[in-house]
C-alpha cells in the first residue's frame, strides 16, 4: 500500500507531498461550510443534499462543465421498481455480490449500499423528472447462476438517449435552483489541514492565481477515478494499460486528483490492486455467446460468461481482440440463448422493462456493426476466413471442431452448457470484432460507512470525506454487474450519505 512520502524515499511521483502555496501566491480566499470537489454524479448529489439539510456548499470542478457518463444507474430496489412488482431480496443480492467479488470486499460498505440506495434513488427520481427526463427500468440481465444479475438498472432517456450526462445536468439544474455556487475551470490542487490535523479547506488554481477555500465543516472528494493517469495505473491498476482505449468522458478528468490529495492528507487506499470496469465494446457492441476466435484462429474461452469475464479473456488475446462468429440464423439463436444468459453486449442494455427485444434491429445489432466496419459478412465460411485477420487454416479447423462439439451436445474444450451449443451451419456467416475498453478504475480511498476517509489504521481523518469512484472497498478483483450500473448507484448513494454525515457532525 503506497503512502505519501518525501522525495528521498518516494517510489512514485504521486507519493511526493507538494509544498503548500506561499501566502503571497493566494489571490482570492473563499469561505464555505462544505467544499465539494467535483461536479459529477457523486459531487452534485452531495452538494444538493447538503443544501437540503441546511449546509451551504461550494462546488469546484476542473473541467468547463458538470460531467456524467454511462447510461445505467443501478440500485437493488426503488419506488419505480415497485411499480413493476420487483422487490429484490437484499440477502440474496449480497451473497451473489460477495461471491462475484471473490469474498474480497468490505461487507459493511456493501450492506450500506444495499440498504441505503433505495432512499437515494427515490430522492433522485423526482429531480430528473423535473428536468424533463423519463426514468425507466432496464431489462438486461444474466438471469441465472453462476453469473446471476438482478433487476435494478435505471436509465433516464430524453428522446431515447440514455447517456448519464443528462442525470448530472438534472442535478446541476437542481443545484442552481437551490442557490448552490459551482465554479468550473477551477482544479483543486491540495487540501489544507489545521493545527489539529483536521481537513479544513483546500487550494485551487483559479484563472488569476491560487484560490484558498476555507471549508468550515470539511471537504468532499468526488473527483472520479485514476484511469487517465498512467503512473497511478502502473502502481495500482496495471491491467488498465492493457485495454485498447478508455471510454471515460470528458477526457482528462480522471487523473486521480482526489486519490492524490487524500494520500497526501494521510488517507490509505482500500485495495492493493484496484479493480477495473471493462467492457468488450472497443469495436462492435454485440458479443452474444457463439464461437469466439482470436487472431491465431483459435478458440480460447467458454463464451458463456458475463460481461466482465468476456472483457478480461479478450484482453489477454494477441493484440487484444477476437471475433464472434455467427451464422445466418444468429437472431433466433440469440433470442433463445437469453433464457440461459445475457446482460450487457449480449442482451439489449437499452431495453425498457416490459418491452420486447428485437435482436435484428436493436442498438447493438450486427447490421450496425457491419455499417461501422466492425463486422464482416460472407456467404461461406471459407470466404469469411479470407476477410478476417486470422490464421485461416487454424480458424477453419477451429470452426469444424466447434460444430462437432455442438452436434455432440458436449463442450469438451471449455465446458459451455449444452443449451448454448448452437451449430454454425448455414450462411451468410458473420465475424463480429470485439475488444476490451476501460470504463473506469473502481478502487480508491478507504472509507467507512459514513464516507469519512480513513488512514492506514482505519481511523477517520477529521473533515475529509470521499465518494464515488474516488473510493474503494466495494469490489473485489473486478467490477461486478450483480446489478447493472451499480457504480453510478454507489456514487449517488455515497454523495447522499456524505451530506447526511456532514450535516449531523457540524462542528
Amino acid at each position: 500500500m503506497y503512502e505519501a512520502a518525501d522525495k528521498s524515499n518516494a517510489k512514485w511521483s504521486f507519493q511526493i507531498v507538494p509544498d503548500a502555496p506561499k501566502r503571497d501566491e493566494v489571490v482570492e480566499t473563499l469561505e464555505c461550510e462544505a467544499l465539494v470537489v467535483g461536479a459529477g454524479l457523486g459531487g452534485l448529489s452531495a452538494a444538493c443534499r447538503l443544501k437540503e439539510l441546511g449546509v451551504e456548499s461550494l462546488v469546484l470542478e476542473k473541467s468547463p462543465s458538470y460531467s456524467g457518463r454511462g447510461g445505467h444507474f443501478g440500485v437493488p430496489n426503488s419506488s419505480l421498481m415497485e411499480k413493476y412488482g420487483i422487490v429484490n431480496d437484499l440477502e440474496e443480492v449480497a451473497r451473489q455480490w460477495i461471491v462475484m467479488s471473490g469474498n474480497n470486499i468490505d461487507q459493511e460498505l456493501l450492506w450500506t449500499f444495499l440498504t441505503r440506495s433505495k432512499e437515494a434513488m427515490d430522492w433522485l427520481l423526482p429531480i430528473t423528472e423535473a428536468d424533463g427526463l423519463a426514468p425507466r427500468l432496464v431489462d438486461c440481465i444474466y438471469p441465472i447462476a453462476p453469473y446471476k444479475e438482478y433487476y435494478g438498472a435505471h436509465s433516464f432517456p430524453p428522446k431515447g438517449n440514455i447517456r448519464g450526462n443528462y442525470v448530472s445536468k438534472a442535478l446541476y439544474e437542481h443545484a442552481k435552483k437551490l442557490g448552490i455556487q459551482c465554479r468550473f475551470n477551477t482544479p483543486v490542487k491540495q487540501l489544507i489541514k489545521d493545527d489539529t490535523g483536521r481537513v479544513c479547506g483546500a487550494y485551487a488554481q483559479g484563472e488569476n492565481g491560487i484560490i484558498r477555500i476555507n471549508a468550515k465543516y470539511g471537504v468532499v472528494l468526488a473527483t472520479g477515478d485514476i484511469g487517465g493517469d498512467e503512473e497511478m495505473c502502473r502502481a495500482y491498476a496495471p491491467d488498465a494499460l492493457r485495454t485498447l482505449a478508455s471510454e471515460y468522458v470528458p477526457a482528462g478528468c480522471n487523473t486521480g486528483d482526489g486519490h492524490k490529495m487524500a494520500l497526501w492528507a494521510g488517507a490509505a487506499m482500500a485495495e492493493e490492486v484496484f479493480p477495473l470496469m471493462m467492457h468488450p465494446q472497443h469495436y462492435a457492441w454485440c458479443n452474444y455467446c457463439s464461437l469466439f476466435v482470436n487472431k491465431n484462429g483459435k478458440r480460447f474461452m467458454n463464451e458463456d460468461i458475463y460481461v466482465q469475464g468476456r472483457a478480461t479473456s479478450v484482453m489477454r488475446q494477441p493484440e487484444g481482440y477476437c471475433y464472434s462468429i455467427l451464422s445466418g440464423d444468429y437472431a433466433e439463436q440469440v433470442m433463445d440463448s437469453l433464457k440461459y444468459g445475457g446482460g450487457i453486449l449480449w442482451g439489449n442494455a437499452g431495453l425498457k422493462y416490459g418491452e420486447t427485444l428485437n435482436i435484428a434491429t436493436d442498438f447493438l445489432s450486427v447490421e450496425r456493426a457491419l455499417k461501422e466496419g466492425n463486422a464482416l459478412k460472407a456467404d461461406t465460411i471459407e470466404e469469411l476466413a479470407d476477410l478476417m485477420d486470422v490464421d485461416k487454416d487454424e480458424f477453419l479447423k477451429t470452426f469444424a471442431e466447434y460444430n462437432e462439439l455442438c452436434e455432440k451436445g458436449r463442450d469438451t474444450q471449455f465446458g459451455k452448457r449444452k443449451e448454448l451449443l448452437y451449430p454454425l451451419k448455414d450462411g451468410p456467416f458473420y465475424a463480429v470484432k470485439i475488444g476490451a475498453d476501460l470504463l473506469v478504475v473502481v478502487g480508491g480511498v478507504s472509507i467507512d460507512t459514513k464516507m469519512h476517509a480513513l488512514d492506514k489504521n482505519k481511523k477517520p481523518i477529521d473533515g475529509l470525506f470521499a465518494v464515488g469512484d474516488t473510493t474503494g472497498g466495494i469490489y473485489g478483483h473486478e467490477y461486478v454487474t450483480t446489478i447493472l450500473g451499480n457504480s453510478h448507484g454507489r456514487a449517488l448513494t455515497w454523495g447522499y450519505i456524505a451530506a447526511e454525515t456532514i450535516a449531523a457532525e457540524k462542528k
